[in-house]
């Protein structure tokens, strides 16, 4: 509860209202200040965070939330490899050959087919690049000025095929240079057009027509390197393969609390929707498997039983024509309830983080699409868990704790205080009784001193009816004494650590209903002796 972190600053605002108040004194005297430091109300969200809980329509919280639990997006589907090619001309030893200007090199032009090891079993029919390019190295030995062209029929941006026309003077060796491809639509469908994983280039080579008329000598010619390196598409096309990909054995933090403690904590009802979300258009299988709740402050865990994770078929996502949001994915959805698994033990653990593994098989029927799979950038295949869990709860108790961080050792005013009060003004308006209690850590995190008295740090319950309904609220005040001991042991506090325990009713009701309008107001104030002294 975050009016009670305040506690821990008051006594350093207590010191700023000592020196604010000081005025010049011939003798030493004494002094009585009441100071206000803090007032809140807080609601059971405030305990949490807001976004985990939405009200139904009768008031009943609920602790809602949705967390993505896994997923892989393109470049795990499909990845564009690496491609490195050769091209050269060089004259054999010991012969020549006059080329005029305007005239090719012997040996071009050359038309080609490239084909790209699509790693997976993958046979792309298009891709569309989203970002990349084209390395290529010149290498000229001649003594003339030579021109390269290249050109890539089948790749094209807005109907024209992607061109290079380089003109490398004499001199060049392994200069480089890159051509942007980005936007570009790739058939790879080879010269025939019914091949896979292929593209057509042609490449000429000649001498510029503004060349000297020359000779060129064994040993002279040109060379290429051609890189196609770090294309990262923005969509393929084809038939993806028969791949399984693993989901490794991982975890997800649920942020329920991670200072929450409770004791027999019990639920009336919850359920869980996985959803599987598949952005791609292939059908999948999905394998869902060692889902457990984590809770590591009692050290325990809960597997999750629910066959209805272990065999999913989810069908292919479509396409929108609609550049912003391309697809309109697939989605397939596994409830799982208190009915139908072990959901009430998994939740009542109350897990600070999930466990999962699982595993992906991509066209587990084969090619049903007839090469028709496609893919963009961006999507994926992702798998969510949708919560819900109405605060209609049984428990013992439960508690949550705090910790904050002070230092009064450099105070020098905290010596002339020399007494007063902590005063804590309640107004509870929860069907629960609030015990509270703060503790003083030195350095080593040892306790050294506790802050309230007991039994004297309760603030009651507010007023039920039949149903356990809070009618109205119920005012508490608890007053925490602040003598010499307690002023010794804050000079040497480092942390505070705070534990708020609520109770549940006596004897224990069937279920008790937490609503949205129930709050606690909470008035913290300073009352205090202080010896104020002329330097």
């Amino acid at each position: 509860m975050r009016i009670f972190s305040k506690i821990a600053l008051s006594i350093a605002v207590l010191v700023l209202v000592m020196v604010s108040c000081r005025k010049s004194f011939e003798t030493a005297w004494d002094v009585d200040i009441a100071a206000p430091i803090a007032r809140s109300s807080l609601n059971i969200k405030n305990f949490f965070s807001d976004t985990l809980f939405q009200s139904d329509p009768t008031g009943l919280l609920h602790l809602s939330f949705s967390k993505k639990i896994a997923g892989f997006q393109l470049d795990s589907l499909i990845e564009l490899p690496d491609t490195v090619l050769n091209y050269g001309f060089f004259m054999a030893p010991n012969t020549n050959f006059f080329i005029a200007p305007g005239s090719n090199i012997p040996g071009f032009p050359q038309t080609q087919e490239i084909n790209f090891n699509i790693s997976n079993g993958a046979e792309l029919r298009t891709a569309i690049i989203s970002d990349g390019k084209l390395k290529v190295d010149y290498t000229n030995t001649y003594t003339q000025p030579l021109v390269f062209d290249m050109i890539l029929p089948g790749t094209t941006k807005y109907g024209v095929p992607f061109k290079i026309h380089e003109v490398i003077n004499p001199g060049f060796n392994n200069t480089s240079r890159y051509y942007d491809v980005s936007g570009y639509t790739v058939k790879m469908g080879g010269i025939s057009g019914n091949k896979i994983n292929t593209i057509v280039q042609t490449i000429s080579v000649s001498v510029s027509p503004t060349a000297q008329p020359d000779t060129i000598r064994g040993g002279q010619g040109v060379a290429t390197n051609i890189s196609y390196s770090k294309l990262i598409p923005y969509y393929v096309e084809g038939y993806f393969g028969q791949q399984n990909i693993d989901l490794p054995y991982d975890s997800v933090a649920l942020n329920i609390s991670n200072n929450l403690q409770a004791s027999n904590f019990q639920i009336n009802s919850a359920y869980i929707n996985f959803k599987i979300v598949n952005e791609f258009g292939v059908d999948i299988n999905a394998q869902l498997s060692n889902i457990k709740s984590v809770n590591s402050f009692s050290n325990t865990s809960v597997t999750l039983n629910a066959s209805g994770l272990s065999n999913l078929n989810i069908n292919k996502a479509g396409k929108t024509n609609n550049f912003s949001n391309p697809v309109f994915p697939s989605v397939k959805t596994v409830s799982v309830n208190t009915s139908n698994s072990n959901l009430k033990p998994f939740l009542e653990n109350l897990p600070d983080y999930l466990t999962y593994q699982g595993k992906i098989a991509i066209n587990p029927f084969g090619n049903i699409s007839g090469s028709n799979d496609f893919a963009f950038l961006n999507t994926g295949i992702n798998i969510y868990a949708d919560v819900d869990m109405p605060l209609q709860i049984r428990t013992d108790f439960f508690k949550l704790i705090s910790t904050t961080a002070i230092d009064l050792s450099t105070v020098e005013q905290i010596d002339n205080i020399n007494y007063g009060t902590i005063n804590i003004q309640a107004t509870n308006g929860f069907p629960f009784e609030a015990v509270l209690q703060g503790y003083l850590l030195n350095e080593q995190n040892q306790i050294i001193d506790s802050l309230f008295v007991v039994p004297n740090n309760v603030i009651k319950r507010g007023i039920i009816d039949a149903n356990y309904i809070v009618t109205s609220p119920v005012y508490s005040k608890i007053e925490v004494p602040v003598d010499d001991k307690k002023l010794e042991n804050l000079k040497l506090c480092r942390f505070i650590k705070f534990v708020s325990q609520f109770n549940m009713p006596t004897p224990q009701p069937p279920d008790i209903k937490i609503m949205d309008n129930y709050n606690l107001d909470l008035i913290l104030s300073l009352d205090v002796n202080y010896r104020a002294r002329k330097k």
